[in-house]
Protein backbone atom coordinates (compact mmCIF):
# COMPACT_ATOMS: atom_id res chain seq x y z
CA UNK A 1 0.00 0.00 0.00
CA UNK A 2 1.34 3.62 -1.28
CA UNK A 3 2.28 5.83 1.69
CA UNK A 4 1.53 8.91 -0.23
CA UNK A 5 -1.77 9.43 -1.44
CA UNK A 6 -0.97 9.28 -5.36
CA UNK A 7 -1.77 6.03 -7.28
CA UNK A 8 2.08 6.57 -9.10
CA UNK A 9 0.58 7.19 -12.76
CA UNK A 10 -2.40 8.33 -14.50
CA UNK A 11 -3.23 4.97 -16.42
CA UNK A 12 -2.46 1.49 -15.58
CA UNK A 13 -3.65 -1.08 -18.15
CA UNK A 14 -5.83 1.15 -20.25
CA UNK A 15 -7.98 2.23 -16.86
CA UNK A 16 -7.84 5.87 -16.39
CA UNK A 17 -6.71 6.47 -12.59
CA UNK A 18 -7.96 10.42 -12.50
CA UNK A 19 -10.75 9.72 -13.62
CA UNK A 20 -10.88 7.49 -10.28
CA UNK A 21 -13.08 9.98 -7.32
CA UNK A 22 -11.51 9.84 -3.87
CA UNK A 23 -12.36 6.70 -2.12
CA UNK A 24 -12.79 4.59 -4.92
CA UNK A 25 -10.72 1.85 -6.94
CA UNK A 26 -11.28 -0.26 -10.44
CA UNK A 27 -13.45 -3.69 -10.34
CA UNK A 28 -12.28 -5.59 -14.08
CA UNK A 29 -14.78 -8.34 -14.07
CA UNK A 30 -13.98 -11.26 -16.33
CA UNK A 31 -16.37 -13.65 -17.43
CA UNK A 32 -14.60 -16.85 -19.14
CA UNK A 33 -17.74 -18.56 -18.91
CA UNK A 34 -20.16 -19.00 -21.90
CA UNK A 35 -23.13 -17.58 -20.21
CA UNK A 36 -24.41 -14.23 -19.05
CA UNK A 37 -24.48 -13.41 -15.21
CA UNK A 38 -25.68 -10.44 -12.99
CA UNK A 39 -23.85 -8.47 -10.80
CA UNK A 40 -25.80 -7.68 -7.04
CA UNK A 41 -24.11 -5.43 -4.29
CA UNK A 42 -25.08 -4.78 -0.70
CA UNK A 43 -23.22 -2.58 1.57
CA UNK A 44 -22.55 -2.86 5.14
CA UNK A 45 -24.02 0.89 5.57
CA UNK A 46 -27.58 -1.23 4.35
CA UNK A 47 -29.29 -2.80 7.54
CA UNK A 48 -31.39 -5.86 6.70
CA UNK A 49 -31.65 -4.98 2.99
CA UNK A 50 -31.24 -6.85 0.14
CA UNK A 51 -28.66 -7.33 -2.77
CA UNK A 52 -29.53 -4.90 -5.39
CA UNK A 53 -28.83 -5.29 -9.27
CA UNK A 54 -25.43 -3.51 -10.37
CA UNK A 55 -25.28 -4.66 -14.12
CA UNK A 56 -25.36 -7.56 -16.59
CA UNK A 57 -22.16 -9.34 -16.89
CA UNK A 58 -20.91 -10.63 -20.39
CA UNK A 59 -17.36 -10.75 -21.33
CA UNK A 60 -15.57 -8.37 -19.45
CA UNK A 61 -17.23 -5.45 -17.57
CA UNK A 62 -15.08 -2.60 -15.52
CA UNK A 63 -17.15 -0.70 -12.10
CA UNK A 64 -16.03 1.81 -9.98
CA UNK A 65 -16.51 0.79 -6.92
CA UNK A 66 -16.44 2.56 -3.38
CA UNK A 67 -14.03 1.57 -0.53
CA UNK A 68 -15.26 3.59 2.49
CA UNK A 69 -17.57 0.59 3.20
CA UNK A 70 -17.37 -2.98 2.72
CA UNK A 71 -18.90 -4.65 0.24
CA UNK A 72 -20.63 -8.00 -0.69
CA UNK A 73 -20.82 -8.70 -4.00
CA UNK A 74 -22.52 -11.77 -5.51
CA UNK A 75 -23.49 -13.20 -8.97
CA UNK A 76 -26.68 -14.51 -10.28
CA UNK A 77 -27.98 -16.17 -13.15
CA UNK A 78 -31.14 -14.18 -12.84
CA UNK A 79 -32.08 -10.71 -13.15
CA UNK A 80 -34.39 -9.19 -10.64
CA UNK A 81 -34.70 -5.74 -9.60
CA UNK A 82 -33.58 -6.86 -5.97
CA UNK A 83 -33.26 -10.45 -4.23
CA UNK A 84 -33.61 -11.07 -0.69
CA UNK A 85 -29.72 -12.43 1.79
CA UNK A 86 -31.06 -15.69 1.94
CA UNK A 87 -32.12 -16.45 -1.84
CA UNK A 88 -29.58 -18.40 -3.25
CA UNK A 89 -31.94 -19.22 -6.12
CA UNK A 90 -29.37 -19.19 -9.13
CA UNK A 91 -26.70 -18.23 -7.27
CA UNK A 92 -23.31 -18.34 -9.11
CA UNK A 93 -20.69 -17.23 -6.56
CA UNK A 94 -20.29 -14.78 -4.13
CA UNK A 95 -17.12 -11.92 -2.52
CA UNK A 96 -16.78 -10.16 0.15
CA UNK A 97 -13.27 -8.11 0.00
CA UNK A 98 -12.30 -6.73 3.31
CA UNK A 99 -9.14 -4.72 1.32
CA UNK A 100 -10.33 -2.71 -1.38
CA UNK A 101 -8.95 0.74 -1.02
CA UNK A 102 -8.36 3.94 -2.67
CA UNK A 103 -7.05 4.15 -6.24
CA UNK A 104 -6.62 -0.01 -5.72
CA UNK A 105 -7.39 -1.90 -9.13
CA UNK A 106 -8.94 -5.50 -8.60
CA UNK A 107 -9.47 -8.37 -11.20
CA UNK A 108 -12.30 -10.70 -10.49
CA UNK A 109 -12.16 -13.82 -12.99
CA UNK A 110 -15.00 -15.93 -13.07
CA UNK A 111 -13.53 -19.32 -14.73
CA UNK A 112 -14.70 -22.86 -13.98
CA UNK A 113 -17.65 -22.05 -11.45
CA UNK A 114 -15.42 -20.44 -9.46
CA UNK A 115 -15.34 -16.56 -8.53
CA UNK A 116 -11.13 -15.37 -8.10
CA UNK A 117 -9.94 -11.91 -6.92
CA UNK A 118 -6.53 -10.63 -7.76
CA UNK A 119 -5.34 -7.13 -6.69
CA UNK A 120 -3.13 -5.69 -9.54
CA UNK A 121 -2.56 -2.28 -8.60
CA UNK A 122 -2.13 -1.96 -4.57
CA UNK A 123 -4.62 1.05 -3.12
CA UNK A 124 -2.99 3.98 -1.53
CA UNK A 125 -2.39 5.35 2.13
CA UNK A 126 -5.53 7.42 3.54
CA UNK A 127 -4.10 8.17 6.78
CA UNK A 128 -1.44 10.68 6.03
CA UNK A 129 -3.93 13.41 5.72
CA UNK A 130 -5.42 13.22 8.64
CA UNK A 131 -2.17 12.49 10.37
CA UNK A 132 -0.71 15.94 9.08
CA UNK A 133 -3.51 17.81 10.29
CA UNK A 134 -4.01 16.52 13.36
CA UNK A 135 0.17 17.42 13.64
CA UNK A 136 -0.34 20.75 12.57
CA UNK A 137 -3.13 21.54 15.04
CA UNK A 138 -0.67 20.54 17.66
CA UNK A 139 2.39 22.25 16.76
CA UNK A 140 0.38 25.65 16.24
CA UNK A 141 -1.74 25.11 19.64
CA UNK A 142 1.84 24.71 21.03
CA UNK A 143 3.13 27.64 19.39
CA UNK A 144 0.34 29.85 20.20
CA UNK A 145 0.65 28.48 24.16
CA UNK A 146 4.06 29.77 24.04
CA UNK A 147 3.58 32.87 22.57
CA UNK A 148 0.98 33.86 24.89
CA UNK A 149 2.85 33.69 27.85
CA UNK A 150 5.45 35.15 26.54
CA UNK A 151 3.51 38.58 25.87
CA UNK A 152 1.39 37.83 29.04
CA UNK A 153 4.91 37.95 30.82
CA UNK A 154 5.78 41.51 28.80
CA UNK A 155 2.53 42.87 29.64
CA UNK A 156 3.13 42.33 33.40
CA UNK A 157 6.47 43.58 33.15
CA UNK A 158 5.67 46.85 31.61
CA UNK A 159 3.76 49.58 33.68
CA UNK A 160 1.77 51.22 30.58
CA UNK A 161 -1.18 51.92 31.29
CA UNK A 162 -4.55 50.07 30.03
CA UNK A 163 -6.55 51.46 27.15
CA UNK A 164 -10.40 51.46 27.17
CA UNK A 165 -10.61 49.02 24.82
CA UNK A 166 -8.66 46.65 26.84
CA UNK A 167 -10.07 47.71 30.28
CA UNK A 168 -13.68 46.52 27.73
CA UNK A 169 -12.43 43.21 26.88
CA UNK A 170 -10.93 42.48 30.59
CA UNK A 171 -14.57 43.12 31.55
CA UNK A 172 -16.34 41.20 28.83
CA UNK A 173 -14.27 38.14 29.98
CA UNK A 174 -14.66 38.16 33.65
CA UNK A 175 -18.61 38.86 33.32
CA UNK A 176 -18.64 35.45 30.97
CA UNK A 177 -18.49 31.62 32.01
CA UNK A 178 -15.47 30.97 28.90
CA UNK A 179 -16.13 27.48 28.85
CA UNK A 180 -19.38 27.93 27.76
CA UNK A 181 -18.37 29.98 24.78
CA UNK A 182 -15.52 27.20 24.15
CA UNK A 183 -17.77 24.57 24.27
CA UNK A 184 -19.90 26.40 21.49
CA UNK A 185 -17.27 27.30 19.88
CA UNK A 186 -15.86 23.63 19.25
CA UNK A 187 -19.21 22.94 18.35
CA UNK A 188 -18.88 25.84 15.75
CA UNK A 189 -15.63 25.22 14.48
CA UNK A 190 -16.14 21.65 14.11
CA UNK A 191 -19.76 22.14 12.04
CA UNK A 192 -18.20 24.28 9.64
CA UNK A 193 -15.45 21.52 9.38
CA UNK A 194 -17.65 18.66 8.50
CA UNK A 195 -20.14 20.85 6.20
CA UNK A 196 -17.23 21.69 4.43
CA UNK A 197 -16.47 17.87 3.84
CA UNK A 198 -14.15 16.87 6.81
CA UNK A 199 -11.09 15.72 3.93
CA UNK A 200 -14.31 13.09 3.02
CA UNK A 201 -12.89 11.02 5.80
CA UNK A 202 -16.02 8.94 6.72
CA UNK A 203 -16.50 9.37 10.08
CA UNK A 204 -16.12 12.98 9.91
CA UNK A 205 -19.88 12.68 8.44
CA UNK A 206 -23.72 11.61 9.72
CA UNK A 207 -24.47 8.21 10.47
CA UNK A 208 -26.41 6.69 7.32
CA UNK A 209 -29.38 5.85 9.84
CA UNK A 210 -28.50 4.28 13.31
CA UNK A 211 -25.18 4.84 14.90
CA UNK A 212 -23.08 8.10 16.16
CA UNK A 213 -20.15 9.67 14.56
CA UNK A 214 -18.61 12.82 15.08
CA UNK A 215 -21.13 15.01 12.69
CA UNK A 216 -24.09 13.52 14.64
CA UNK A 217 -22.74 15.00 17.85
CA UNK A 218 -22.45 18.60 16.95
CA UNK A 219 -26.10 19.91 16.48
CA UNK A 220 -27.36 17.92 19.60
CA UNK A 221 -24.38 19.61 21.70
CA UNK A 222 -25.47 22.91 20.18
CA UNK A 223 -28.93 22.66 21.24
CA UNK A 224 -28.07 21.51 25.28
CA UNK A 225 -25.40 24.41 25.48
CA UNK A 226 -28.35 26.94 24.33
CA UNK A 227 -30.10 24.97 27.49
CA UNK A 228 -27.04 26.24 29.47
CA UNK A 229 -27.02 29.47 29.15
CA UNK A 230 -31.33 29.86 29.77
CA UNK A 231 -31.25 29.80 33.41
CA UNK A 232 -28.12 31.87 33.50
CA UNK A 233 -30.31 34.33 31.48
CA UNK A 234 -33.61 34.28 33.23
CA UNK A 235 -32.10 34.82 37.52
CA UNK A 236 -30.39 38.03 35.40
CA UNK A 237 -33.45 38.99 34.37
CA UNK A 238 -35.11 38.39 37.38
CA UNK A 239 -32.87 39.88 39.76
CA UNK A 240 -32.78 43.27 37.35
CA UNK A 241 -36.32 42.89 38.20
CA UNK A 242 -37.80 42.74 34.51
CA UNK A 243 -41.10 41.81 34.44
CA UNK A 244 -41.61 37.56 32.88
CA UNK A 245 -44.30 39.23 30.40
CA UNK A 246 -41.27 41.42 28.67
CA UNK A 247 -38.78 38.11 29.01
CA UNK A 248 -41.65 36.46 27.22
CA UNK A 249 -41.21 38.76 24.57
CA UNK A 250 -37.83 38.71 24.18
CA UNK A 251 -38.15 34.94 23.94
CA UNK A 252 -40.87 35.07 21.53
CA UNK A 253 -39.13 37.55 19.66
CA UNK A 254 -35.95 35.58 19.42
CA UNK A 255 -37.35 32.45 18.44
CA UNK A 256 -39.56 33.76 15.62
CA UNK A 257 -35.63 35.35 14.44
CA UNK A 258 -34.26 32.10 14.57
CA UNK A 259 -37.61 30.75 12.18
CA UNK A 260 -37.24 33.13 10.02
CA UNK A 261 -33.24 33.00 9.33
CA UNK A 262 -33.66 29.51 9.34
CA UNK A 263 -36.33 29.41 6.29
CA UNK A 264 -34.42 32.20 4.28
CA UNK A 265 -31.14 29.72 4.83
CA UNK A 266 -33.20 26.88 2.83
CA UNK A 267 -33.70 29.03 0.10
CA UNK A 268 -30.11 29.59 -0.51
CA UNK A 269 -29.62 26.42 -2.63
CA UNK A 270 -32.99 26.06 -4.10
CA UNK A 271 -34.58 29.27 -4.58
CA UNK A 272 -37.52 30.64 -3.16
CA UNK A 273 -40.11 28.95 -4.41
CA UNK A 274 -43.12 28.63 -2.42
CA UNK A 275 -44.34 24.98 -3.56
CA UNK A 276 -40.68 23.09 -3.05
CA UNK A 277 -40.50 25.27 0.28
CA UNK A 278 -38.43 23.31 2.83
CA UNK A 279 -40.33 24.50 6.48
CA UNK A 280 -37.69 23.13 8.72
CA UNK A 281 -34.30 22.66 9.20
CA UNK A 282 -31.34 23.60 12.51
CA UNK A 283 -32.56 26.87 13.18
CA UNK A 284 -36.04 26.38 13.05
CA UNK A 285 -35.97 23.26 15.60
CA UNK A 286 -33.40 25.69 17.50
CA UNK A 287 -36.52 28.73 17.74
CA UNK A 288 -39.30 25.84 18.40
CA UNK A 289 -37.39 24.20 21.19
CA UNK A 290 -35.97 27.49 22.88
CA UNK A 291 -39.45 29.12 22.81
CA UNK A 292 -40.80 26.02 24.80
CA UNK A 293 -38.01 25.41 27.58
CA UNK A 294 -37.09 29.40 27.72
CA UNK A 295 -40.81 29.63 28.20
CA UNK A 296 -41.17 27.16 30.70
CA UNK A 297 -38.13 28.88 32.42
CA UNK A 298 -39.45 32.30 32.70
CA UNK A 299 -42.71 31.76 34.00
CA UNK A 300 -41.63 29.04 36.38
CA UNK A 301 -38.39 30.14 37.90
CA UNK A 302 -39.37 31.72 41.27
CA UNK A 303 -36.76 34.93 41.99
CA UNK A 304 -35.76 33.92 45.53
CA UNK A 305 -34.55 30.77 46.66
CA UNK A 306 -33.18 31.86 50.40
CA UNK A 307 -34.95 28.92 52.17
CA UNK A 308 -33.21 25.72 50.22
CA UNK A 309 -29.48 27.62 51.42
CA UNK A 310 -30.95 27.22 55.23
CA UNK A 311 -31.28 23.30 54.95
CA UNK A 312 -27.42 21.49 54.42
CA UNK A 313 -29.08 18.22 53.01
CA UNK A 314 -32.05 20.41 50.81
CA UNK A 315 -28.89 22.70 49.56
CA UNK A 316 -27.24 19.96 48.07
CA UNK A 317 -30.19 19.04 45.93
CA UNK A 318 -31.21 22.62 45.05
CA UNK A 319 -30.75 22.88 41.57
CA UNK A 320 -32.91 19.86 41.24
CA UNK A 321 -35.66 21.21 43.65
CA UNK A 322 -35.15 24.68 42.10
CA UNK A 323 -36.06 22.54 38.43
CA UNK A 324 -38.87 20.34 39.71
CA UNK A 325 -41.67 22.71 38.57
CA UNK A 326 -40.07 23.20 35.30
CA UNK A 327 -39.36 19.19 34.98
CA UNK A 328 -42.87 18.15 35.01
CA UNK A 329 -43.93 19.95 31.58
CA UNK A 330 -40.86 18.78 30.10
CA UNK A 331 -41.82 14.86 31.19
CA UNK A 332 -45.24 15.61 29.91
CA UNK A 333 -43.99 16.36 26.24
CA UNK A 334 -41.26 13.15 26.53
CA UNK A 335 -44.20 11.10 27.26
CA UNK A 336 -46.22 12.66 24.52
CA UNK A 337 -43.42 11.66 22.04
CA UNK A 338 -43.27 8.42 23.25
CA UNK A 339 -46.79 7.49 23.13
CA UNK A 340 -46.81 9.15 19.40
CA UNK A 341 -43.65 7.00 18.64
CA UNK A 342 -44.90 3.48 20.09
CA UNK A 343 -48.24 3.44 20.53
CA UNK A 344 -50.40 5.29 17.64
CA UNK A 345 -50.71 3.07 14.64
CA UNK A 346 -49.48 4.34 10.74
CA UNK A 347 -51.49 3.02 8.11
CA UNK A 348 -49.24 0.51 6.14
CA UNK A 349 -46.54 0.19 8.86
CA UNK A 350 -46.08 -1.91 12.12
CA UNK A 351 -46.44 -0.23 15.32
CA UNK A 352 -43.64 1.99 16.70
CA UNK A 353 -41.51 1.62 13.47
CA UNK A 354 -38.21 3.17 13.59
CA UNK A 355 -36.98 2.20 10.40
CA UNK A 356 -35.41 4.29 7.10
CA UNK A 357 -38.22 2.59 4.69
CA UNK A 358 -37.05 1.82 1.06
CA UNK A 359 -35.16 -1.09 0.68
CA UNK A 360 -34.92 -2.33 4.10
CA UNK A 361 -36.61 -5.84 5.04
CA UNK A 362 -36.81 -6.39 0.83
CA UNK A 363 -38.80 -3.51 0.80
CA UNK A 364 -41.99 -4.11 2.72
CA UNK A 365 -42.14 -0.99 4.25
CA UNK A 366 -40.70 1.21 1.55
CA UNK A 367 -43.56 4.22 2.37
CA UNK A 368 -42.19 3.70 6.34
CA UNK A 369 -39.27 6.22 6.55
CA UNK A 370 -39.02 7.30 9.98
CA UNK A 371 -42.07 5.93 11.09
CA UNK A 372 -44.32 7.98 12.70
CA UNK A 373 -41.79 11.22 12.51
CA UNK A 374 -42.08 11.24 9.04
CA UNK A 375 -45.67 10.61 8.40
CA UNK A 376 -46.63 13.19 10.78
CA UNK A 377 -44.12 15.64 8.45
CA UNK A 378 -46.00 14.23 5.11
CA UNK A 379 -49.73 14.45 6.84
CA UNK A 380 -49.56 18.66 8.31
CA UNK A 381 -46.14 19.79 6.17
CA UNK A 382 -46.93 17.70 2.93
CA UNK A 383 -43.99 15.66 0.53
CA UNK A 384 -42.83 18.62 -0.66
CA UNK A 385 -41.70 21.44 2.23
CA UNK A 386 -39.53 18.37 3.58
CA UNK A 387 -35.65 17.45 3.00
CA UNK A 388 -35.61 16.19 -0.47
CA UNK A 389 -32.03 14.45 0.15
CA UNK A 390 -31.38 12.85 3.56
CA UNK A 391 -28.15 10.84 3.78
CA UNK A 392 -30.30 7.43 4.08
CA UNK A 393 -31.76 7.68 0.16
CA UNK A 394 -28.85 7.20 -1.31
CA UNK A 395 -28.32 3.61 0.59
CA UNK A 396 -31.88 2.84 1.58
CA UNK A 397 -33.43 4.35 -2.03
CA UNK A 398 -35.66 5.90 1.11
CA UNK A 399 -38.18 8.69 0.50
CA UNK A 400 -37.75 12.37 1.19
CA UNK A 401 -37.52 12.73 4.99
CA UNK A 402 -36.81 15.47 7.12
CA UNK A 403 -34.67 14.51 9.73
CA UNK A 404 -35.24 18.06 12.04
CA UNK A 405 -38.71 17.64 11.73
CA UNK A 406 -42.20 17.99 13.98
CA UNK A 407 -41.62 14.99 16.09
CA UNK A 408 -37.86 15.37 16.78
CA UNK A 409 -38.76 18.44 18.08
CA UNK A 410 -40.74 17.24 20.83
CA UNK A 411 -37.07 15.39 21.93
CA UNK A 412 -35.28 18.36 21.19
CA UNK A 413 -37.33 20.06 23.99
CA UNK A 414 -35.95 17.09 26.29
CA UNK A 415 -32.53 17.81 25.12
CA UNK A 416 -32.39 21.62 26.25
CA UNK A 417 -33.38 21.01 29.15
CA UNK A 418 -30.85 18.71 30.08
CA UNK A 419 -29.09 21.83 29.56
CA UNK A 420 -30.72 23.31 31.88
CA UNK A 421 -29.88 21.56 34.57
CA UNK A 422 -26.39 21.79 33.88
CA UNK A 423 -26.86 25.65 33.96
CA UNK A 424 -28.99 25.45 36.80
CA UNK A 425 -26.12 23.19 38.23
CA UNK A 426 -23.75 26.30 37.56
CA UNK A 427 -25.56 29.24 38.96
CA UNK A 428 -27.04 27.57 42.22
CA UNK A 429 -23.55 25.80 43.45
CA UNK A 430 -20.53 27.85 43.97
CA UNK A 431 -17.87 25.36 44.68
CA UNK A 432 -15.78 23.73 41.47
CA UNK A 433 -16.08 19.97 43.37
CA UNK A 434 -19.92 20.76 43.89
CA UNK A 435 -20.09 21.71 40.00
CA UNK A 436 -17.81 19.22 38.58
CA UNK A 437 -19.63 16.52 40.61
CA UNK A 438 -22.74 17.06 39.38
CA UNK A 439 -21.87 17.43 36.08
CA UNK A 440 -19.63 13.89 35.67
CA UNK A 441 -22.78 12.53 37.29
CA UNK A 442 -25.10 13.79 35.23
CA UNK A 443 -22.90 12.18 32.22
CA UNK A 444 -22.59 9.19 33.30
CA UNK A 445 -26.35 8.81 34.07
CA UNK A 446 -27.13 9.88 30.65
CA UNK A 447 -24.41 7.46 29.02
CA UNK A 448 -25.54 4.59 30.69
CA UNK A 449 -29.84 4.88 29.87
CA UNK A 450 -28.67 5.85 26.29
CA UNK A 451 -26.67 2.81 26.30
CA UNK A 452 -29.62 0.71 28.08
CA UNK A 453 -32.18 2.18 25.80
CA UNK A 454 -30.16 0.91 22.76
CA UNK A 455 -29.11 -2.43 24.50
CA UNK A 456 -25.28 -1.24 23.92
CA UNK A 457 -25.68 -1.96 20.38
CA UNK A 458 -26.21 0.10 16.82
CA UNK A 459 -28.61 -2.11 15.24
CA UNK A 460 -31.60 -4.29 16.15
CA UNK A 461 -31.83 -2.17 20.13
CA UNK A 462 -35.33 -0.93 22.17
CA UNK A 463 -34.48 2.19 21.09
CA UNK A 464 -31.65 2.80 18.57
CA UNK A 465 -29.15 5.77 18.65
CA UNK A 466 -30.62 7.89 15.33
CA UNK A 467 -30.36 11.33 15.19
CA UNK A 468 -32.18 11.75 11.89
CA UNK A 469 -35.11 10.75 14.39
CA UNK A 470 -34.08 12.27 17.60
CA UNK A 471 -34.54 9.27 19.50
CA UNK A 472 -34.06 9.54 23.07
CA UNK A 473 -31.09 7.36 23.18
CA UNK A 474 -29.56 9.68 21.32
CA UNK A 475 -30.53 12.55 23.23
CA UNK A 476 -29.16 10.68 26.16
CA UNK A 477 -25.74 9.55 24.78
CA UNK A 478 -25.10 12.91 23.49
CA UNK A 479 -26.41 15.13 26.43
CA UNK A 480 -24.30 12.90 28.75
CA UNK A 481 -21.27 13.21 26.53
CA UNK A 482 -21.94 17.13 27.06
CA UNK A 483 -21.50 17.36 30.66
CA UNK A 484 -18.17 15.92 30.79
CA UNK A 485 -16.75 18.20 27.60
CA UNK A 486 -18.36 21.20 29.83
CA UNK A 487 -16.63 20.39 33.14
CA UNK A 488 -13.29 19.51 30.97
CA UNK A 489 -13.82 23.16 29.75
CA UNK A 490 -14.66 24.56 32.77
CA UNK A 491 -11.72 23.03 34.85
CA UNK A 492 -9.18 24.07 32.67
CA UNK A 493 -10.19 27.65 31.65
CA UNK A 494 -12.44 28.99 34.19
CA UNK A 495 -10.85 27.45 37.22
CA UNK A 496 -7.06 26.41 36.62
CA UNK A 497 -6.85 29.12 33.94
CA UNK A 498 -4.03 26.97 32.61
CA UNK A 499 -5.93 27.93 28.78
CA UNK A 500 -7.58 31.10 28.18
CA UNK A 501 -10.29 29.04 25.71
CA UNK A 502 -8.66 30.99 22.18
CA UNK A 503 -9.62 30.03 19.95
CA UNK A 504 -12.98 28.28 20.71
CA UNK A 505 -13.82 31.30 22.61
CA UNK A 506 -14.03 33.67 19.46
CA UNK A 507 -16.38 31.63 17.60
CA UNK A 508 -18.45 30.56 20.57
CA UNK A 509 -19.12 34.07 20.82
CA UNK A 510 -20.95 34.66 17.24
CA UNK A 511 -21.87 31.05 17.10
CA UNK A 512 -24.91 32.46 14.77
CA UNK A 513 -23.14 34.70 12.60
CA UNK A 514 -20.85 32.33 11.92
CA UNK A 515 -23.37 29.45 11.25
CA UNK A 516 -24.99 31.60 9.02
CA UNK A 517 -22.10 33.22 6.95
CA UNK A 518 -20.35 29.41 5.89
CA UNK A 519 -23.89 28.52 5.02
CA UNK A 520 -24.69 31.46 2.75
CA UNK A 521 -20.96 30.99 1.55
CA UNK A 522 -20.71 27.29 0.90
CA UNK A 523 -19.96 27.83 -2.84
CA UNK A 524 -18.04 31.31 -2.41
CA UNK A 525 -14.46 32.21 -2.57
CA UNK A 526 -12.38 32.51 -0.76
CA UNK A 527 -13.64 29.94 1.82
CA UNK A 528 -13.49 27.95 -0.98
CA UNK A 529 -12.17 26.93 -3.88
CA UNK A 530 -11.11 23.95 -6.35
CA UNK A 531 -7.80 23.16 -8.76
CA UNK A 532 -7.79 20.51 -11.01
CA UNK A 533 -8.94 17.46 -9.89
CA UNK A 534 -10.08 17.45 -6.04
CA UNK A 535 -10.00 13.14 -5.70
CA UNK A 536 -7.77 12.97 -2.68
CA UNK A 537 -8.27 13.34 0.97
CA UNK A 538 -5.29 15.31 0.82
CA UNK A 539 -6.20 18.25 -1.07
CA UNK A 540 -9.86 17.94 0.12
CA UNK A 541 -8.53 17.85 3.65
CA UNK A 542 -6.70 20.89 2.75
CA UNK A 543 -9.77 22.85 1.26
CA UNK A 544 -12.21 22.43 4.62
CA UNK A 545 -8.94 23.32 6.97
CA UNK A 546 -8.43 26.67 5.00
CA UNK A 547 -12.22 27.53 4.96
CA UNK A 548 -12.69 26.26 9.15
CA UNK A 549 -9.49 28.61 9.36
CA UNK A 550 -10.78 31.41 7.69
CA UNK A 551 -14.47 31.59 10.22
CA UNK A 552 -12.00 31.47 12.88
CA UNK A 553 -10.14 34.17 12.03
CA UNK A 554 -13.63 36.26 11.38
CA UNK A 555 -14.88 35.46 14.69
CA UNK A 556 -11.59 36.76 15.86
CA UNK A 557 -11.63 39.82 14.14
CA UNK A 558 -14.85 40.21 15.32
CA UNK A 559 -13.79 40.23 18.91
CA UNK A 560 -11.25 42.63 18.60
CA UNK A 561 -14.12 44.65 17.32
CA UNK A 562 -16.30 43.83 20.06
CA UNK A 563 -19.21 42.82 17.50
CA UNK A 564 -21.41 40.29 18.74
CA UNK A 565 -24.40 39.41 16.88
CA UNK A 566 -27.40 38.95 19.08
CA UNK A 567 -30.57 38.36 17.85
Amino acid sequence: MAWWENPGTKTYKNLDLSSLDVDEAYLNITNIENTTLYLYSLSEQCYKCPFSLVTQINEENIQKVDTQYNVTWRLYRRSDQIIPVNDTRLLYCEIVPENFGEFGIYDWIIEDGKCNLFTMKQPVSTELPLILTILGIVIISCIYYILNNLMCRSKRNTKSDNTDDNKELTQLKKSRVLAVDAFRGLCIILMIFVNDGGGHYWFFEHATWNGLLIADLLFPWFMWIMGVCIPIVVKSQLKKGVSRISMFQSVFRRSCMLFILGLALNTVSKGPSLETLRIFGVLQRFGVAYLVVATISTFLTFRSHDILNKNKVISHLKDIIILFPQWIPIALILAGHVYLTFYVPIPGCPLGYLGPGGIQDDGKYSNCTGGMAGYIDELILGRNHVFQHPTISAVYKSQPFDPEGLLGCLTSIFQVFLGVQAGAILIYHQRLRDKLRRWLVWGVLCIIAGLVLCECRIEGGWIPINKNLWSISFVMITSGLGYIVLSLLYFSIDHCKCWNGAPLIYPGMNSVLLFIGHTVTYQMFPWHWSISVMNTHIILMLEAVWGTALWIYIAYWLYTCQFFLKL
